[in-house]
């Protein structure tokens, strides 16, 4: 059997219970945004780690090294946001080819520790080595969140409102700009590659959610809407009914769409790497959430509810509905 037959999380689940011989003090292992642990009565620490390979999930010519240390770093701060955490320390490894030179190192890392610095981060060590063909990095990042406030994926309950934090698939099409050279107008382009090269974690909306009392559980979008979406109903037991008509789409993605001959909602769905935050909310306190957060300049924007069962369906506006699946990133697919 090869990884491709049975895929990144199905991996994780054949190796999840080889992970924790010593369960004291361990709250959440494998199988969420960052394992939990016990730092004292009132507090717990977070881990997380992501790893980013050259040609699987960059190319060079795409960005400056400082643009790419940044995002290696913001794509570890995300997991963090969606467990209500507070990030502290980070660890970077790196496995360098002999074609990079120093001074591009140099850049890369100032780009990671000016984002580190905006968000309070330190850039405590890691790792280094050289590497026979592509640029390898990995970057390891610890948080901080008070016990009681911990988001996990597997809390949501049936007739909890989904809202995500900000706008879908604008990364995916960002992606598909680069990867195709396409021609496009700059109005349209440019944002679309920012949104894909210069992610923005959400720690500010994740801590607002999970002080807020009304936030049961929550998720980043890094797979994509049709995966992460799947990650929490598959963890917490429940399907999912979302509404077309409530899913945002930005006028540069649309006209994207038309000019790719593409529609923009695949993206919305499956595009991935947008790093908003996707959580369920009691449905009696949204209203009241949803006023919090305008007044604080975050976005709450409902899109459908969690349901009994374990199907997810999609409602188009004309009140149809059809079963959609995870169809988001998966590394192995």
């Amino acid at each position: 059997m090869n990884i491709k037959d049975i895929g990144e999380f199905g991996f994780i689940r054949r190796i999840a219970p080889l992970g924790a011989i010593r369960s004291e003090g361990v709250i959440k292992g494998i199988g969420d945004d960052c394992a939990v642990t016990s730092l004292d009565d009132e507090r717990c620490l977070l881990v997380t780690t992501d790893l980013l390979v050259e040609r699987v999930h960059f190319l060079l010519e795409w960005a400056s090294p400082e643009v790419l240390g940044a995002k290696s770093l913001a794509v570890n701060l995300s997991d963090i946001a969606a467990c209500g955490g507070t990030p502290q320390d980070a660890f970077i490894s790196l496995a360098v080819p002999e074609r990079i030179e120093v001074e591009w190192l140099e850049a890369f890392y100032r780009g990671m520790a000016e984002h580190a610095a905006r968000y309070g981060v330190n850039l405590l060590g890691g790792d280094t080595t050289g590497s026979r063909s592509d640029l390898v990095i990995n970057v390891a990042v610890t948080g901080i969140v008070p016990r009681d406030e911990v988001l996990f994926r597997h809390t949501a309950k049936a007739g909890d409102v989904i809202v995500i934090t900000g706008p879908l698939g604008r990364s995916g099409a960002g992606l598909r700009v680069l990867l195709q050279a396409m021609d496009i107008p700059p109005e349209v382009k440019d944002p679309l590659v920012k949104a894909h090269l210069e992610p923005r974690p959400h720690l500010e909306e994740g801590r607002f959610l999970a002080t807020s009392g009304a936030c049961t559980a929550a998720i980043d979008v890094s797979d994509g809407l049709s995966s992460d979406l799947w990650h929490l109903c598959e963890d917490s037991g429940i399907g999912a009914v979302v509404h077309e008509d409530k899913l945002p789409l930005s006028r540069d993605l649309s006209r994207c769409g038309e000019l790719a001959g593409k529609d923009p909602l695949f993206w919305v769905l499956n595009g991935g790497e947008d790093y908003v935050l996707l959580a369920a909310i009691k449905p009696h306190l949204l209203d009241d959430l949803q006023d919090q957060a305008h007044k604080q300049g975050f976005t709450l924007q409902e899109i459908g509810r969690f349901v009994k069962g374990s199907r997810m369906e999609l409602v188009r506006p004309d009140g149809s509905r059809r079963m959609f699946a995870a169809g988001g990133w998966d590394h192995f697919d």
